[in-house]
């Protein structure tokens, strides 16, 4: 572990400096430094793209004629300015004319005038690549519109190590493969437009309390001796939480930001291990690395060690600029690892060609139906059916509309105060009892929408659209007669209760929320909703259940009540989420969702440990001690059945996966934007070509039902016995999704990488393929895999 006090920073070969106790101050010189001498400075060797090499080239060129002061000036940050969250100062001879400005955030530009996206998690549950690539190229599209270079959306890191991490919906997934080709292709999706794909946070950052020196809910480091110590083990941190962000660097991605936390003693914004042996060596890292608000400590700690920009919101104000400056000349610093940073930032510019970018500013209506048409889209293929009634006349999809009954208050927008009536597009207002539709979570990942299609508004239009009475306990009762009438719950309970005498069906619409700077301390349905789908489910035979969560919910309470005839996990859908679910719940759209973590039968199933919720305290301490087996590979390990595995979800139809084939693979894998430096070793000998293909597995899929879907088949590898690491019985390594009619089969294909077939060795510093008898699984989900095939390396 290294030492905290002081901070051991290493620049240059033989060359160390303890960290001064000012930003501002310097406690010993260091001898000159050339970039060939640093490590970690940028260099053509790994780009395959010409357009790049190009960039970096004329990016090297554009420093070297700047003045020393002009380089200062450009590595400090500006906070709030023009809308953007950071703004470099302008760089006229490089054609930045306002600054390079970053803006947040993953679901949408943190204004009113721009598309809300459904959030990651969703997307993921999607299990769709062109979907991924879809939001990705729409959102850059929006960013590029307002004048942004870098928006702060992708995220990898929180992964999900446990379902009570509060920004696990910011992400992907917890699994690695499921989460690498997502932001493999967001990256390139975002970077086709011409924006840069900044991928966060790395790594490590897994929980919210102490994330930052302070208790749940505190932003601005009032402690740093009490921020959590991430303590991860170089095969865990390389096999689980760095690997998403090495399939983005390959794609490219211009910009990756450091977490908060500290990883294994030293804080990741500050680590050189981290961030130059590591992401800037080992994964030959082409871009500039940029803090978390607030996560730059000290010039020195934070210049020699890895970080390029230190955002505005630091400990003492910006400790770059001027602060840097002094650094390098008392020699603290090198020139030309200022040098560095500054080309760092720039190369990804040129290459997207940014200086075309229009003027900045974040009141343009950008907003588009293209946009909107694309949030839908996500939000229809995400919905995630748990749980289907077979019986005729119950169940999904809703064959009519005769006095269908919706209750809860997340079926409509939250109204608050004389201004609830204007056009606020406030489907949501923080409050005690959290009422409305929760569309997306809150904090820097969340945005505004320019207007919300709720569940409400959705089905009372089908409604009205058939002259179909549709009621709504718990904040409105639309009726043709009535129009609509407020309701608080618990009034009116009576005509409620003769309208479910004789509805056909009743959905209840429940939610969980999540947002930055606190974890969930309960997995419970928000608004008393365990309760109400209970007095729903008492009272009426055909129950269906529609969840707007960030992550897993405990439905132990009601889940086998025999009246609770479907369940809709909807996850945070963005301003089209109503739409979608009403589309889905009457079977315009065939559900197809699959989840993208693991629901426990009961709350006591999960990891208990995998979040440090201790007392305040002297450098806290999270052990990653459960290593790779994190989510479904936990309940696999553990022998414990879930509720629903990882993977799961239903349809309307049904499909059946037949014909399994396995054969060596001599197809070459496209070229990356990047090549990393990472090592692979097989026999006990180091090779080349990690992320070659090196078997091709193929089955079919056949839409057995008569309604047409789409089905989501999957691979999972089993490691061999002899392998060196323990690894899970299951790991997923492919997954495609065929849109198939009724009665129609197709022949799906995964490729297998030399990299899927690894483990990380300590001792050889590089991925190792262990030699023996591997296993090859396809199904539909992590515990339905019907075929398999071994073949022996």
């Amino acid at each position: 572990m290294l030492t905290k006090s002081p901070l051991l920073l290493a620049f240059a070969a033989g060359t160390a400096v303890a960290a001064p106790a000012s930003s501002s101050s310097t406690s010993s010189s260091s001898p000159a430094a050339s970039a060939s001498t640093l490590p970690g400075v940028l260099t053509s060797k790994g780009f395959t793209s010409q357009k790049w090499i190009k960039a970096l080239e004329k990016a090297q060129q554009v420093v070297a004629d700047l003045s020393f002061d002009q380089k200062v000036n450009f590595t400090d940050l500006r906070g709030d300015t023009h809308g953007c969250s950071g703004l470099t100062f302008p760089l006229p001879s490089a054609g930045v004319k306002e600054g390079i400005c970053f803006a947040d955030g993953p679901t949408g530009i943190n204004s009113r005038y721009s598309t809300q996206f459904p959030a990651e998690v969703t997307t993921a549950a999607t299990w769709d690549r062109d979907l991924f690539y879809s939001r990705a190229s729409s959102l850059a599209k929006e960013y590029a519109k307002v004048g942004a270079n870098v928006p702060l959306s992708i995220v990898v890191g929180p992964a999900g190590r446990s379902p009570y991490g509060g920004r696990n919906w910011e992400g992907f997934s917890a699994e690695p493969y499921l989460a690498g080709e997502a932001v493999r292709t967001t990256v390139t999706g975002f970077q086709d437009e011409g924006i840069t794909a900044l991928v966060k946070h790395f790594y490590g950052n897994e929980q919210e309390w102490l994330r930052i020196g302070a208790p749940q809910g505190g932003y601005f480091f009032s402690y740093p001796n009490q921020t959590i110590d991430s303590i991860i083990d170089q095969a865990t941190a390389r096999e689980l939480y760095v690997a998403p962000f090495a399939e983005a660097i390959r794609a490219g991605a211009g910009g990756i930001m450091c977490s908060y936390n500290e990883v294994d003693g030293t804080f990741a914004c500050e680590n050189k291990e981290v961030l130059i042996d590591l992401l800037k060596e080992e994964l030959a890292f082409p871009g500039f690395v940029l803090t978390d608000w607030g996560a730059g400590h000290t010039t020195l700690g934070s210049a020699l060690n890895g970080t390029d920009y230190v955002e505005a919101g630091s400990v003492k104000g910006n400790i770059y600029g001027s602060f840097l400056g002094e650094a390098v000349k008392n020699g603290s610093v090198p020139e030309a690892l200022l040098d560095d940073k500054i080309v760092r930032m720039l190369t990804p510019y040129f290459a997207l060609n940014q200086g075309s970018l229009p003027s900045i500013d974040f009141n343009r209506y950008v907003a588009s139906k293209d946009s909107a048409s694309v949030a839908r889209k996500i939000a229809e293929e995400s919905i995630t059916l748990l749980k289907n009634s077979n019986k005729t006349g119950r169940g999904l999809p809703l064959k009519d509309l005769q006095d269908l009954v919706l209750v809860g208050s997340a079926a409509a927008p939250a109204h608050y105060g004389i201004l609830s009536n204007l056009n606020s597009a406030v489907y949501y207002a923080p409050n005690n009892d959290y009422t409305g539709f929760v569309s997306d979570g809150f904090g820097s990942g969340g945005s505004p929408q320019p207007y919300a299609k709720d569940p409400l508004s959705a089905f009372t239009a089908r409604g009205q659209q058939e002259n179909r009475p549709v009621v709504v306990d718990g904040y409105f009762v639309d009726d043709p007669e009535q129009g609509f009438v407020k309701t608080p719950f618990g009034q009116n309970i009576s005509y409620l209760e003769s309208k479910l005498a004789y509805s056909n069906a009743t959905l209840v619409f429940t939610s969980a929320i999540a947002m930055e700077g606190f974890d969930r301390t309960t997995l419970s349905l928000a608004n008393n909703g365990d309760n109400l789908i209970k007095y729903v489910a008492d009272r009426h035979d055909n129950t269906i259940v529609v969840i707007s969560a960030p992550g897993p919910v405990d439905m132990s309470q009601w889940i086998d009540h025999v009246n609770v005839t479907a369940v809709l996990f909807t996850y945070f859908s963005g301003q089209e989420g109503g739409a979608a679910m009403a589309n889905v719940a009457f079977g315009d759209v065939n559900p197809s969702g699959k989840l993208p973590f693991t629901i426990a039968k009961n709350i006591s199933d999960y990891d208990q440990g995998a979040i440090y919720n201790g007392s305040v305290g002297i450098n806290p301490v999270a052990n990653f001690s459960e290593g790779v087996f994190v989510d479904y590979k936990f309940f696999d390990k553990q022998g414990v059945e879930p509720l629903f595995e990882f993977g799961y979800g239903e349809s309307y139809t049904t499909f059946n996966v037949s014909g399994l084939s396995l054969s060596k693979n001599k197809k070459s894998n496209p070229a990356p934007v990047r090549e990393t430096n990472e090592k692979l070793f097989v026999n006990g000998k180091q090779t080349s070509g990690l992320y070659d293909y090196a078997y091709t597995v193929k089955a079919t899929v056949k839409n057995t039902g008569s309604v047409d879907g789409a089905e989501v088949a999957q691979l999972y590898l089993t490691f061999p016995d002899s392998t060196p690491n323990k690894m899970p019985v299951h790991n997923l390594r492919g997954f495609a999704k065929p849109f198939l009619k009724a009665g129609k089969l197709q022949e799906v294909e995964f490729n297998l990488r030399n990299k899927d077939l690894a483990v990380w060795s300590v001792e050889k510093k590089g991925w190792v393929i262990p030699s023996g008898e591997f296993k090859v699984s396809v199904g539909t989900s992590s515990r339905n895999l019907p075929l398999s095939k071994t073949f022996s390396y």
